[in-house]
């Protein structure tokens, strides 16, 4: 008999050292923090998921619609004849190609962005009117150390790199020396320029030089760069797209970026790049020399979804830190269960947020899924609590926590200063407000003062 009623005494007293017990209740919280991570984490890759489906949208419209695009030319194409020498007398004729470039290229473009829905994704694409034109020099053979009597002057090729065919829009022609001639599928250097348009034109060992003129309409997405490369080449663009991303090799000299869109110009001589004016054989590779502008999205719903959930941890952690303040100041008991509820609220709040900057845009949805996550804590913790005041300071904490990571995720260069800033804040607010508490006997008071 002594044994049954000592043993519920004994249970009791075990039961009240495991409520009371601040080093048990802090190991449970930290435990419910790391285990809050695991649907965060799941978040975060339904985050990735989406970006991926936006990715793969993008990529489907753009392949019907054109495609980035890539303009690289013209470039002349002269073939040549050498000869390899049997006994007898007899001799045996190679072919090669000769490669020149233009001593001046001028690059005329203009931009039209269209945006084109599919399902719940926004795709940027544009349309584009390029002129090309310039000048190329006499070609001169005898620097190449070929014989100009074993040079086929009449097989002589335009060629124009163009990435995206699918996305040429009207016949290319070309207006060489004053002739105009319609412009083929194919290059007279596959090598070089894979993709693309070529044209025989006509040409001759008479020491003039050869004006040329190329417009081409172009259906594309995303970017459009140009390989410079005339011995000067000039590039102006000009857009109706108000966010450009200007890339490449070189940068613009002149650029002007407003709300109505963008007009940009490059300036490149031949010595900023790696390959000559002329050579023979395929010896160049175009690409690395480019320059190029990209119509950037300047909201990225998903960019900012994944930069907010990193967040997380700093969110439930000072939640949970306050209710432990509330527990051990104002001798209340709050059992693990109700921490675990809480901070699933803090870690759908991300859910919400992700499903409706979908259909909404990400500020507006922020708002909508801070305001009912607050909510939902500050009445749940009310009937927890019972305490309206403590509730109250609740509530000015977690709007304040909120308010200050949106603050966060709409600045760039000054994020990390401003969130060091945030962090020591709230470091420096955790430690005055704990500064008098006496941590070895907290169970002999009823709070302390401030």
């Amino acid at each position: 008999m002594e044994n049954s009623n000592l043993s519920p005494s004994t249970f009791q007293r075990f039961s009240q050292w495991l409520k009371e017990s601040l080093i048990i209740k802090l190991l449970a919280i930290g435990f419910l923090v790391l285990l809050l991570l695991i649907p965060n984490a799941m978040i975060q890759n339904l985050i990735g998921e989406r970006q991926s489906r936006q990715g793969a949208v993008e990529q489907e419209v753009s392949k019907s619609w054109g495609g980035s695009q890539a303009i690289q030319g013209p470039v002349l194409t002269i073939p040549y004849s050498t000869w390899t020498e049997f006994d007898g007398g007899k001799r045996s004729e190679n072919r090669h190609l000769a490669y020149f470039l233009p001593q001046k290229l001028n690059v005329e473009g203009d931009l039209k962005h269209q945006i084109r829905k599919r399902s719940i994704f926004d795709v940027v694409l544009y349309q584009a009117g390029i002129q090309l034109s310039g000048e190329f020099g006499q070609p001169d053979f005898q620097a190449l150390h070929i014989n100009p009597a074993d040079v086929h002057w009449d097989e002589a090729k335009l060629s124009v790199g163009i990435q995206g065919m699918t996305g040429i829009k009207e016949i290319v022609q070309v207006d060489w020396a004053g002739d105009s001639h319609r412009m083929e599928p194919g290059t007279a250097a596959l090598e070089m320029l894979p993709t693309g348009v070529s044209a025989g034109v006509g040409l001759g060992a008479d020491g003039k030089s050869y004006s040329f003129s190329i417009p081409i309409k172009l259906n594309g997405s995303e970017y459009l760069s140009f390989e410079p490369v005339g011995k000067s080449t000039i590039v102006s663009l000009r857009s109706d797209w108000h966010s450009p991303s200007f890339e490449g090799a070189f940068l613009p000299d002149q650029r002007e970026i407003s709300a109505s869109g963008f007009s940009a110009k490059w300036q490149v001589l031949d010595l900023n790049r790696t390959y000559p004016q002329q050579w023979s054989d395929n010896s160049v590779k175009f690409g690395a020399s480019g320059l190029s502008v990209r119509l950037i999205r300047p909201v990225d719903e998903y960019l900012k979804n994944t930069r907010s959930a990193k967040y997380a941890i700093l969110i439930i952690g000072l939640t949970f830190l306050v209710y432990f303040f509330f527990e051990v100041l104002q001798r209340l008991f709050i059992h693990p269960f109700q921490y675990l509820l809480v901070g699933l609220a803090l870690t759908v709040f991300y859910l919400l947020l992700l499903s409706l900057s979908e259909h909404l845009g990400f500020n507006i949805a922020y708002l909508i899924s801070a305001t009912a996550t607050v909510g939902l804590i500050t009445g749940y913790s009310l009937s927890v609590l019972g305490i309206r005041r403590l509730v109250f300071q609740l509530l000015l904490m977690l709007a304040a926590i909120y308010g200050f990571i949106f603050i966060l995720l709409q600045l760039e260069d000054y994020a990390l200063l401003a969130g060091s800033l945030g962090v020591f804040a709230a470091l420096a607010a955790v430690m005055r407000y704990s500064r008098k508490v006496d941590w070895y006997n907290l169970g002999s008071r009823k709070g302390t003062e401030n």
